[in-house]
């Protein structure tokens, strides 16, 4: 038999220090109270099953849990030998404390229904090896632990008491060998079980095993050498068994918890891409919508001069090739000097290609960003004001420190208060809204990676104002300014 050490993780010697004190108090405290008994620590033997009792309902209920939350079918069946032990103690304990001076500790009926539980926890063992179960096998251990303490009590009840040690006390010692290593061995031997647990369950049935054949044969006239040894041996195996139990326990919570984080982070993982493609399918439509606008106009309207029809042309050349970089899913591109008279020219004439009126003067600005993040804000920016004003957007620039910033604002209803503070959160949209709530998100994200910023301008008599600001490109930088 491996006996190895229990993960620290999951157990240490503090928590079964305080099983040990937990499993002795009950014992200890009808010992005290049993001022009549000279001997007290074979009144503590005498009572041993209370030590077993609760430890075993604890071990049923940590198995039975942790299979529950891990679904390994060997931890039902290990829950079922538990349960086969703890309602048999249960029993056992009542028949203690009614045989408290244990006249019938002795009897060959106990031998022989011990005998009989190992053979069946033998054959609970044997099941648990199968990885498959029908039914409720807790139940059935239960059953069988009913079903053995009943037959106990009826057998020292109404048959005839015969001593243990009629036959001697070798044949019982053999008996007990017989039966005890197999299922000892089965139970250390169950597949998918750590051999920490396997050992320790197998170890606790032992020392129970161990602590009954020493009462039996002191029979009712107990010694104190056989007294302790069957209350050391009850008390090592309830340790032991409720250990294993509850680090069972701890483990399949500690594997939940993992697989939990595991999966909260692969979901996360899934609505950050979601939320990149939403973003992405945004600016593609809103560029899709300039683009179309603009060249039905070439095409449909004869009235347009030569000049207007080449900044059309050029602007309808600019998007398609942003929209190239859009649907090749760029990870990112290299920051460059951006002539924002270029940029905010071709998104006003994709606007006014729409029927959307914008008011705007060039500044000759320039930025330091990534050409395609800069229009895409300042496209987000058009867009809502265009969906939200009355009338006219107004573009204004202007240089304030070392930031250039572009003033966006519109003559609509404005930015209703309970909104403002959540402006920015993805989704968050009003309750007239036909967009999707993203796209200011998105705007402010751009910037923000940009060493930039946007906000909204309080204080508007009418309408909404945002402010979006980019680094300054620096003066003297020979790079040529780059149209997006």
């Amino acid at each position: 038999m491996k006996f190895n050490y229990i993960p620290r993780e999951y157990w240490n010697w503090r928590c079964s220090a305080l099983l040990l004190v937990v499993a002795l108090t009950p014992i200890l405290s009808l010992t005290w109270l049993s001022t009549d008994r000279p001997n007290r620590l074979v009144v503590a033997a005498s009572l041993d099953a209370l030590v077993r009792g609760p430890a075993a309902v604890a071990a049923t209920l940590c198995f039975y849990v942790a299979w529950r939350i891990s679904a390994k079918p060997q931890l039902i069946w290990l829950a079922a030998v538990s349960a086969a032990i703890a309602v048999q103690a249960v029993l056992q304990s009542g028949l203690q404390l009614i045989d408290i001076t244990h006249q019938v500790g002795g009897s060959l009926w106990l031998v022989l229904f011990d005998v009989l539980s190992l053979a069946l926890i033998a054959r609970l063992s044997v099941a648990a090896g199968r990885r498959s179960h029908h039914g409720d096998p807790v139940f059935l251990g239960a059953l069988v632990g009913l079903g053995l303490g009943i037959g106990r009590i009826l057998a020292v009840t109404y048959l005839p008491n015969v001593s243990a040690n009629t036959f001697g006390w070798l044949p019982l010692m053999l008996g007990f060998a017989f039966l005890a290593v197999p299922t000892v061995l089965l139970l250390t031997l169950l597949p998918d079980v750590p051999t920490w647990v396997s050992a320790r369950v197998g170890a606790g049935v032992l020392l129970y095993g161990v602590g009954h054949l020493v009462a039996y044969t002191d029979g009712a006239t107990r010694s104190t050498v056989g007294s302790a040894v069957t209350l050391i041996a009850d008390l090592d195996g309830a340790i032991l068994l409720t250990a294993a139990a509850a680090a069972v326990l701890r483990m399949a919570i500690v594997a939940e918890d993992r697989d939990r984080d595991q999966l909260r982070l692969r979901v996360d993982e899934l609505e950050n891409g979601l939320r990149v493609d939403r973003a992405r399918i945004h600016e593609i439509n809103s560029t899709i919508a300039g683009v179309v606008s603009a060249s039905r106009l070439l095409r449909e309207d004869p009235t347009i001069g030569s000049e207007r029809r080449t900044l059309l042309d050029n602007m309808v050349h600019a998007e398609l090739g942003r929209l190239q970089r859009l649907l090749n899913e760029p990870v990112g591109a290299t920051p460059a000097v951006v002539d924002l008279d270029d940029t905010i020219g071709n998104l006003v004439l994709a606007q006014e290609a729409r029927g959307n009126r914008v008011t705007w003067l060039p500044s000759g600005a320039r930025v330091t960003a990534e050409p395609d993040a800069v229009a895409e804000v300042l496209n987000i920016l058009l867009d809502n004001a265009a969906k939200h004003g009355s009338s006219d957007t107004s573009v204004t620039v202007k240089s304030v420190a070392d930031a250039v910033e572009v003033v966006v604002s519109d003559d609509g209803p404005g930015i209703a208060p309970e909104l403002r503070q959540h402006l920015f959160e993805w989704g968050s949209r009003g309750p007239r809204s036909r967009g999707q709530g993203i796209g200011l998100h998105i705007a402010r994200d751009l910037t923000a990676r940009h060493g930039g910023y946007l906000r909204l301008r309080e204080g508007t008599v009418r309408g909404a104002t945002f402010v979006a600001g980019f680094p300054m490109a620096r003066r003297g930088d020979d790079e040529p300014a780059h149209l997006a």
